[in-house]
């Protein structure tokens, strides 16, 4: 499918196929067009050669091609050497600012392996910039790297060149404007990527053509052992500025630029109507906050090529909880205080720390900056607030950071409520020290004084802590505590200490659940949850992990005592296609009640009298979920994908019984008045089970089975369904 990017009138205005003249990049910092080893700009940054290297006239379409794009018609033909020009005359190599363009036109001859084609390079940590080649596997790349001093490590823009086109000439463009930066090749968008700052202009190491050095403080380009660049290069031009829409179709010889990132969302193992990150690592949800018709939903990001401290807030934003669109509007790691952890968002709608510049209320949002100070990595674990004034799109570091200073090791991961008794703003805060948590309260965001701790038995990490009505009562309300492994105690606070007053409760059964957060400022009173769901690398994909699917969390009185109970959030329903009804049904061996089920994606209500059975299965593809009546366990079975993180402690299934049929959870469950129920969504790579109107839940991620598509019921005697809604899916994601 062909896309357009859609162009401002002023940069249509600019657009002109006489530009640039030529022979002629004199605005650049650095321009060569390989007529010899001169720089076209007045700064003569000449270029010393190494090896076989030799400058050639093109002939016929090829010479055309070059001047029209500004070259000469005479190109560097690399055979195993290089060029490099020092830092340049005046050090104008080291790029500077936060607007950055870089422009190369080639045709390699082969790439095996990783092959440079220009740079500053050095490791990930001092490198300026840089394009190249890498192969790997069968599938080659054109990928580019910069680095800047405000989020460590380097940003990487990637693309893959289709095996016909590897051997042709190529236009190369890779731009930044302090924000974001874009890789251009032959006239399309191939890949872009959030990149705050600005760009790194002290690396020491020499700028090079055609190799690279291992590490900044190398005395010499990389032996023999590292592929050199093999080919033809027409031109290079260095700018200390963002280039225009009409200027990168200038150089790239095209009338028109295309967007030709790749569509996502539509890959074998993406999940459907979970959300994912358009690519790259995703965990913990952040800052979940509504604000005018709008929910944001952030979480921690992390492009390849960072240090693990520097993570960022990704962003998406929905209208319904269940479309999202992720936007390329950050919260980034700061300079001084390193990556942005684990945290939480207010809307301040009395505008009590100040902030408010307009018509607009603002968010606030409180999170860890996680350092590492013996790599030089920022301070030790500090909380602190960064604010929008525009709705939540874009934010600013308070300049009274930090609001809270290190107290132990790695304390981490705040979490703010307002609380109507006492009139603050109360935060819990994981203290990392055994099982204890901080809670502490402001009048204004800023100002922060501990009140109390609570330690609460195996859980850790990601506290969550907020008042919930009791059976719908707001005029009774109970305040919930839950950790990162999502168990739970519920109990009361006077503004200064937490009560519990039920035992720790388990809060998941499943084996993919990790840091559960609720929305803040819902306008319908409604308590919204959504947790990460850890698991290994689904193989080829260019995401890594998914979230739950949101569920709305109430507490409700049993006959245990009181319980969070947990479903999914009614707006599941905008997905719904075909239905499927059953009543009163029976089911008979060798006859499938199911067999008209043949897709991916559903949810299922089904409820299932077991007064006179023994037991009863779910296949749906090749995951099963099953009840013994005799023993009262619901459990989930099939090709497991693991969790992604440490495992908690607190899984201590017996060992001995887990096998195929009850690898992703199990469960104690209780009959209600005979019968089970169960809700049931079921995405590509993803169930989530909702036991007896959510008392129970478990929520995994499993490896699909190829062509796969089976669902069918069975049970012993005397199991009947006496009701079951099932309605089949679209995709969240496709149109």
């Amino acid at each position: 499918m062909k896309r357009i990017l859609i162009l401002p009138a002023v940069c249509l205005l600019l657009a002109s196929t006489t530009w640039p003249p030529l022979n002629s990049f004199k605005d650049a910092v650095a321009a060569w067009n390989f007529a010899d080893i001169n720089d076209l700009t007045p700064e003569n940054s000449q270029l010393n050669i190494h090896g076989d290297v030799k400058f050639i006239k093109l002939e016929g379409a090829e010479a055309e091609a070059s001047k029209a794009r500004g070259g000469d018609g005479i190109a560097a033909q690399f055979n195993g050497g290089w060029l490099d020009a020092g830092q340049g005359i005046n050090e104008e190599l080291n790029l500077t600012g936060k607007n950055v363009s870089v422009l190369v036109r080639l045709k390699p001859t082969g790439v095996n392996g990783l092959t440079p084609i220009l740079g500053k390079t050095g490791n990930d940590q001092t490198i300026a910039y840089s394009i190249y080649f890498d192969k790997i596997g069968e599938d080659t790349y054109v990928e580019s790297k910069m680095g800047s001093d405000d989020i460590a490590g380097a940003h990487v823009l990637k693309y893959k060149i289709p095996k016909d086109e590897i051997s042709r000439w190529h236009d190369i463009v890779l731009r930044f404007n302090g924000r974001l930066s874009q890789l251009f090749v032959d006239g399309s968008l191939r890949d872009d990527e959030v990149t705050v700052g600005e760009i790194r202009n002290w690396n020491h190491s020499p700028f090079l053509i055609g190799a690279q050095y291992n590490s900044a403080d190398a005395a010499k380009a990389e032996g023999p052992e590292q592929n050199r660049f093999k080919g033809l290069i027409d031109h290079i031009v260095l700018w200390n500025r963002y280039l225009t829409d009409a200027e990168v179709k200038a150089v790239s010889g095209v009338t028109e630029l295309r967007d030709g990132k790749p569509i996502y969302y539509n890959e074998k193992y993406r999940p459907q109507f979970h959300f994912s990150a358009k690519k790259n690592w995703l965990n913990d949800p952040n800052g979940l906050v509504y604000y005018n018709g709008v929910y944001h939903l952030f979480f921690q990001y992390m492009p390849p090529n960072r240090p693990g401290a520097y993570k960022d807030w990704g962003h998406a934003i929905s209208k319904d909880l269940v479309h999202w669109e992720q936007i390329p509007y950050h919260i980034t790691p700061h300079k001084v205080w390193s990556g942005c952890w684990s945290g939480s968002a207010v809307v301040d709608v009395n505008n009590s720390a100040g902030f408010q510049s307009g018509k607009e209320k603002t968010i606030v949002a409180m999170l860890t900056n996680g350092g590492d100070p013996e790599a030089g990595l920022g301070p030790m674990c500090t909380q602190c607030i960064a604010y929008s004034t525009d709705g939540g799109t874009t934010f600013s570091y308070y300049d009274g950071n930090p609001v809270i200073h290190n107290i132990y090791k790695s304390n981490r991961d705040p979490k703010v409520v307002w609380d109507d008794v006492s009139k603050k703003w109360i935060m819990s805060l994981y203290m990392d020290k055994d099982y204890d948590f901080g809670i502490f309260s402001s009048s204004d965001l800023k100002d922060w004084k501990q009140l109390s701790t609570v330690s609460i038995e195996g859980v850790r990490e990601c506290p969550g802590f907020e008042p919930l009505p009791v059976d719908g009562n707001p005029a009774n309300k109970k305040w919930i505590f839950s950790g990162a492994n999502g168990d739970y105690v519920i109990g009361s606070f006077d503004g200064i200490n937490f009560k519990p007053e039920t035992k720790v409760l388990r809060g998941d059964y499943g084996m993919n659940y990790y840091a559960a957060q609720m929305w803040s400022d819902n306008p319908d009173g409604r308590s919204i949850s959504i947790a990460w769901m850890p698991t290994q690398h689904y193989p080829g994909m260019p995401f890594e992990q998914q979230m739950t699917f949101p569920t709305t969390v109430s507490l409700r009185s049993t006959t245990d005592g009181l319980k969070a109970f947990r479903m999914p959030v009614d707006e599941i329903s905008k997905l719904y296609t075909t239905a499927y009804v059953w009543r009163n049904a029976k089911p008979k061996r060798g006859n499938n009640l199911f067999n008209k089920l043949n897709g991916e994606l559903y949810d299922m209500n089904l409820s299932i009298d077991v007064k006179k059975a023994s037991s009863f299965k779910l296949k749906l593809r090749n995951v099963s979920v099953s009840y013994n009546a005799a023993t009262g366990i619901l459990s989930c079975g099939g090709d497991a994908v693991k969790n992604g993180i440490v495992p908690d402690s607190r899984i201590s299934l017996d060992k001995s019984k887990i096998n195929v049929e009850n690898n992703m959870g199990m469960a104690p469950l209780k009959p209600l008045n005979g019968k089970i129920k169960l809700r049931i969504l079921l995405d590509r790579t993803t169930i989530e089970v909702f036991a007896n109107d959510g008392e129970v839940v478990l929520s995994s991620c499993f490896m699909p089975e190829d062509g796969n598509k089976l669902c069918s019921f069975s049970a012993s005697d005397d199991v009947s369904i006496s009701q079951a809604q099932i309605y089949m899916l679209k995709s969240a994601w496709i149109k």
